[in-house]
């Protein structure tokens, strides 16, 4: 218990620093709540396609080009100059090109089944462009399309998920990487550095105390300061997401915030053991939990 109320007395001269981390967490997630916007209408994307219509007199073949042009954003590029057309696909200024044979209306009212060639730039507005190309073949097209190419279709948003929550949220546990390992370090670095001080190691050395079951004590006490500590900042989650965090994206953050919590746990001990110099522990706390933060994904997006 001595070594316990020791520990708790190192740790309150260090609660600045803890504020300070707390302070940084819920201020980010502040900012991001105040800028979210939450998504309650759904609009189609629309592909850029060009059309090579070498059949534009025939009705079918305009027929088809003006369904294409309901459901896209058809470009205004030079047809006869191949060159172009290829740069406007690399540059992604085209989805997607059609090219529609010469008497492709004619070949497809005699049951030929006349093919369209197409180029594309392989990304997803390419493959919706495509799905509307995929027609049926014969006596088949024209008895389905009189039925369902002018039908427009009514899309209802029926989820009730916040999703201006949840990117405030997502965003919340994002910066608590930063706040928990930054915060953890720090504690148990600065809490070990006075504990393995020369003078004090020397007393605990000299007296009855068993050496092992000194340093299990140390080590459960740090454990329940640390996990006291990702306590608080659940708390405190609860209070800022009360509604999301009952969901499996709220047990899914809980659980895995509680493993990052043992990790830097460990990466604190092992700092801790490493060092005293308590000028030195600053800086590198900073390293460890600023630069992690910044090339895994917490502060830039890992994408990036």
């Amino acid at each position: 218990m001595t070594v316990f109320k020791t520990i708790l007395k190192i740790l309150n001269k260090l609660k600045g620093m803890i504020i300070l981390y707390t302070a940084i967490l819920v201020a980010i997630t502040a900012l991001n709540q105040t800028s979210g916007n939450n998504m309650t209408n759904f609009e189609d994307s629309k592909p850029s396609v060009l059309i090579v219509n070498k059949d534009s007199e025939d009705n079918i073949a305009k027929g088809f080009e003006d369904y294409i042009s309901k459901h896209s954003e058809i470009k205004d590029i030079d047809t006869k100059d191949e060159d172009k057309i290829n740069d406007a696909i690399f540059y992604r200024d085209v989805n997607y090109v059609i090219y529609i044979p010469k008497d492709f209306g004619k070949n497809l009212l005699d049951g030929k089944n006349p093919s369209l060639e197409y180029k594309s730039c392989g990304d997803e507005y390419s493959s919706y462009a495509q799905m509307m190309v995929d027609y049926y073949s014969g006596a088949e097209l024209i008895s389905k399309v009189n039925k369902v190419v002018d039908k427009d279709t009514k899309v209802y948003m029926k989820t009730t998920l916040d999703t201006s929550k949840l990117s405030s949220m997502t965003q919340y546990f994002n910066i608590l990487n930063y706040a928990l390992l930054a915060g953890c370090v720090y504690c148990i670095s600065m809490i070990l550095a006075s504990l393995n001080d020369e003078t004090v190691r020397k007393r605990t050395i000299i007296s009855s105390f068993n050496y092992k079951k000194y340093n299990r004590i140390v080590l459960l006490s740090n454990s329940i300061v640390i996990f006291a500590m990702w306590i608080l900042y659940m708390i405190l989650a609860l209070i800022l997401f009360k509604d999301l965090m009952f969901s499996s994206n709220g047990l899914g953050y809980v659980i895995n915030s509680f493993v990052f919590t043992i990790c830097s746990l460990t990466i604190g001990f092992l700092i801790g053991n490493i060092t005293q110099n308590k000028n030195a522990i600053g800086g590198i706390v900073n390293v460890i939990a600023l630069g992690t933060s910044f090339l895994c994904g917490c502060f830039v997006p890992f994408e990036y």
